[in-house]
């Protein structure tokens, strides 16, 4: 649960940050201009205050979701478990299947939820669930250190250390490999059944890390615009053609470490 005080104490420290830089409804000068007389420069200008302004109280709206969605779990948790009435709690061994909240698809609260280190206003910020699919980066040696895709197969009791499953199996055709690692490590991918208000889109030319189509590694990319079905679509870094586009479902398009999200404050 600290966790999520966590994400609503930083969500509401960045609405009063953006605010503070882009001091719009105080600037008494612009509401007492006449905008006919001004030169096509100036509209200009002002124009593209208005619009900076307009995507701030977006970005404000985003995060006050994020705020809403987090105090409503704080709020769940403190109040009295049913389990005392006789009601298995949702730590008891029956599964208990989250739902359209944004947790994952097939996943299971059966334990300890898992903590995020990366968070962004560009996806649900929900906790990582026993099963769910997460990008994972190898401190060293296994694919030179890129992101790829694994499912979490073990949550430590503090939510913050996890085993993550490679999907993929070697090449005898065994189960594929099991990885230790901790919240640093991983970044959620948002499952198929998270509604799309959950997962709003990128400004064309935000910095991402994207799944590669046809593969499970996750390479940077920089967001081109967005489709109304929600696909992405992206220039990769270091393709031979620097024009081509590449189309990737929203929810395989991540927000890139200290660039579109940054680390849970303590």
């Amino acid at each position: 649960m600290d966790g999520q005080w966590d994400l609503v104490i930083s969500s509401l420290q960045d609405i009063y940050n953006a605010n503070e830089v882009t001091a719009f409804d105080e600037d008494m000068e612009m509401k007492k201009l006449n905008f006919e007389n001004l030169e096509l420069a100036q509209l200009d200008e002002y124009f593209d205050k208005f619009q900076e302004h307009k995507e701030n109280i977006r970005r404000a709206h985003r995060l006050l979701e994020t705020v809403r969605t987090n105090l409503a779990t704080v709020i769940e948790n403190t109040e009295p478990s049913q389990s005392a009435a006789g009601t298995p709690g949702p730590n008891h061994s029956e599964e208990v299947t989250p739902g359209g909240s944004g947790a994952a698809a097939n996943a299971v609260a059966t334990g300890p939820l898992g903590k995020l280190y990366w968070i962004s206003q560009f996806c649900s910020n929900e906790p990582i669930y026993l099963h769910s699919e997460v990008a994972y980066k190898p401190k060293k040696g296994n694919i030179d250190g890129e992101w790829f895709q694994c499912e979490v197969v073990k949550i430590s009791s503090d939510g913050m250390r996890f085993e993550v499953m490679d999907p993929e199996p070697d090449e005898q055709g065994k189960t594929g490999k099991v990885f230790k690692c901790s919240w640093k490590d991983l970044l959620l991918i948002p499952p198929e059944t998270t509604p799309r208000s959950k997962i709003p889109n990128y400004p064309p030319g935000t910095q991402v890390l994207a799944r590669y189509p046809e593969t499970t590694t996750f390479y940077p990319a920089v967001v081109i615009g967005n489709k109304r079905d929600g696909t992405c679509r992206l220039r990769f870094d270091g393709e031979e053609d620097a024009e081509k586009e590449t189309e990737v479902p929203r929810r395989l398009v991540l927000p890139s470490p200290m660039i579109s999200a940054f680390p849970t404050k303590k």
